[in-house]
């Protein structure tokens, strides 16, 4: 029996024809032998004329078969067909992304655990890289000129490796190249060469008249003999991360060292899931002093991880690897709830009274999610307490992501929870942003802060920014502060508040009320010149518990 190439299904026409088609053949010469049977028993044997009338009606009935089944083979081939073609399309719909038409991520894996099962004695390799400064291409054209950039960079990916070689998009600005059948380790890192080289080297056009200049970082991953898909991607994003730490439009090529450093990683994040869980996160709190009259008016909430093995550890030792896992919003969350707890606790002992308040740094992935509101909202004490919150923004992440940011902002304070913009004048958001976002204070950023008194550069920033912030009625912090100097200019200047290390380190929270050292107050009362009953009954009256303890 003759097979056609559609599906199960239409098979069945094949049975149909293979069976039926044959029947309808050699119908008519049974029926020619049934009906001289027939006259044969009934009235001896029959005419001529008798049998070529038999045949003729043999002939007739199994032509309208024919045509029956060759009609009902053909509708069941044709919805084999459509079938089939939609089962295919399902299928590449689920294998490719849809924007570029290259393999996604499931294909590209997939292809990865052959090429290694098959590799054989020849090299292996993963290029994994994404676009420089992408996000931006988003925020000032729009999202269809951002298309457009991966469309193009697809094309000229394709174009840049070689035929045999798999492309593939897994999401974003991020995509991979699987080189097989490799010679040497020299022709994974040439090939990067020409697709960092083909995007690069000439702008992409975007509409008629926007040339945009795209650069893209590239990590190179060799398939080791204990290699496998998973393992590999890993390296191969490990070797992208150095590469964009090292610059623009280049790749890297992972070595043993990124090996030790990735293995540290992967351990870091394992621990770092369980160290909410087992109550390893620790809140340090740096009073924030009033320049006025030299009280502590707040804390900053500093967070700190004490690693069993490892000690304590600031923040740049594991949010980096936070945000890249989303880690940081299970922390985030318990930052919050901290915070919470510890404004609850002084509102109870202080009253409602208290003007005292609490600020919390929060990440661009809950800024940009709706975990944010929630996290805020569930933990939210009544009373003054909860108008209490401070939540901080950096200023770069505020013009990266404007607005989803805003509304999220705008969100928080109908909640009562107050805004500040941390590490000003470092990004570009200034005036125009300023104006439009609902901001209590500013953090001015402290590389200016570090250059008061020996940089005129500097001065004249920071002088613009209290100028600018008195105008508008958005109060002003500075970070940083490690020198009289420094603190003296900033009280010229007119700046609201400061803190830094000259004022007092971060400290746990049962070591609030020596928040300010018997040395720290006393050079507050001289460079804000103060007389000595103004600061007993200014600093203590505010903050008394962060002020006075012993008799001090």
């Amino acid at each position: 029996m003759v097979q056609w190439p559609w599906s199960a299904r239409s098979r069945a026409g094949d049975d149909v024809r293979a069976r039926v088609v044959p029947w309808a053949l050699t119908s008519p010469l049974v029926v020619v032998g049934v009906v001289a049977l027939a006259q044969r028993l009934l009235d001896g044997p029959p005419s001529l004329a008798t049998l070529l009338a038999a045949l003729a009606g043999g002939v007739v009935s199994a032509l309208l078969l024919l045509l029956l089944a060759v009609q009902s083979a053909h509708r069941v081939d044709q919805d084999g067909r459509e079938r089939q073609e939609r089962l295919e399309a399902a299928l590449r719909q689920a294998l490719h992304d849809p924007l570029t038409d290259l393999g996604n991520r499931q294909l590209f894996t997939d292809r990865l655990q052959h090429a290694l099962a098959r590799r054989g004695t020849r090299g292996c390799a993963v290029l994994y890289l994404d676009l420089d400064g992408f996000k931006s291409v988003n925020d000032t054209h729009g999202h269809a000129a951002g298309d457009a950039v991966l469309v193009e960079v697809a094309h000229r990916l394709r174009a840049a490796v070689r035929p045999e070689d798999t492309v593939a998009r897994f999401g974003g600005d991020e995509f991979a190249v699987l080189c097989e059948d490799l010679a040497d380790d020299l022709t994974a890192s040439r090939i990067a060469e020409r697709v960092v080289s083909s995007i690069a080297d000439r702008p992409v056009t975007v509409g008629t008249d926007r040339h945009l200049s795209i650069t893209p970082s590239v990590g190179i991953a060799l398939a080791r003999e204990e290699g496998d898909a998973p393992s590999l991607l890993r390296r191969a994003d490990a070797a992208l991360y150095r590469a964009k730490e090292g610059g623009k439009a280049r790749s890297e090529l992972f070595d043993e060292r990124m090996q030790a450093q990735a293995v540290d990683a992967s351990q870091t994040e394992v621990d770092l899931a369980l160290a909410v869980e087992q109550g390893q996160l620790r809140l340090h709190y740096q009073p924030i002093v009033d320049l006025t009259d030299g009280h502590v008016q707040g804390v900053e909430a500093l967070l700190r991880w004490q690693h069993p093995r490892r000690g304590l550890l600031h923040p740049g030792d594991f949010i980096p690897l936070a945000e890249r896992t989303g880690l940081i919003v299970p922390i985030g969350q318990w930052v919050l709830r901290e915070a919470w707890r510890t404004l609850r606790d002084w509102y109870a002992r202080e009253g409602e009274d208290s003007t005292f308040t609490v600020s919390v740094n929060v990440s661009p992935r809950q800024l940009a999610g709706g975990q944010l509101l929630d996290a805020v909202a569930v933990e939210q004490p009544p009373g003054a307490a909860g108008n209490a919150l401070l939540v901080e923004v950096s200023e770069e992440l505020l013009v990266a992501d404007a607005n989803a940011g805003f509304s999220t902002l705008h969100a928080l304070r109908m909640m009562g929870v107050r805004i500040g913009v941390d590490d000003f004048g470092r990004g570009v958001s200034s005036l125009s942003h300023l104006q439009t976002m609902p901001v209590d204070h500013v953090k001015v950023d402290r590389h200016f802060i570090a250059g008061l008194g020996h940089r005129r550069q500097d001065e004249a920033v920071v002088a613009g920014i209290i100028g600018m912030a008195r105008s508008m009625g958005v109060g002003v912090i500075a970070e940083g502060v490690e020198t009289p100097e420094q603190l003296g200019a900033l009280r010229r200047m007119g700046c609201d508040a400061a803190q830094g290390f000259l004022l007092a380190h971060p400290a746990p929270v049962v070591d609030l009320d020596r928040a300010l050292p018997e040395a720290t107050t006393g050079l507050l009362h001289e460079v804000l010149d103060l007389d000595g009953a103004e600061r007993t009954t200014g600093a203590r009256a505010a903050a008394r518990p962060a002020l006075a303890r012993d008799g001090r």
